[in-house]
């Protein structure tokens, strides 16, 4: 959770095999960028806070765009580090998705609408329902 100070999160490093980061953010009055960078600490470019496109409002599926770059394809296989620079809202969880739906592929736990079997091969077309 972050006030009107910015908060900020990186993670530890992590390696997907995916294309589309999404995000499960509330931050109707904030907004959440996020930069990428090596295992070392050295940024990635166009994958910069510059660069990072604002998430604003309270969703539970939002992919999160770089000015400069189609998709985070180019980083599949290696490992990175996510940093999320919140203001006024809340970060609940991220996935990166080889589907630009969202599909997170993970357990759907009781399901929901849209959903046919026990993980989400959706995405968000199953939260528009």
């Amino acid at each position: 959770d972050a006030g009107p100070d910015p908060g900020m999160l990186v993670t530890r490093p992590v390696t997907f095999s995916g294309k589309h980061l999404f995000v499960n953010v509330h931050a109707p009055s904030g907004e959440l960028r996020v930069d990428v960078f090596t295992r070392g600490g050295q940024p990635i470019a166009p994958f910069s806070r510059e660069n990072s496109i604002p998430v604003r409002g309270d969703t539970t599926s939002a992919e999160v765009r770089w000015n400069g770059a189609e998709d985070l394809s180019a980083l599949a296989g290696q490992p990175v580090r996510f940093r999320f620079h919140l203001t006024a809202g809340s970060l609940y969880s991220f996935w990166v998705s080889p589907d630009k739906s969202g599909a997170s592929h993970g357990y759907v736990a009781a399901g929901g609408p849209g959903f046919t079997g026990p993980t989400d091969t959706v995405g968000r077309p199953a939260s528009r329902r």
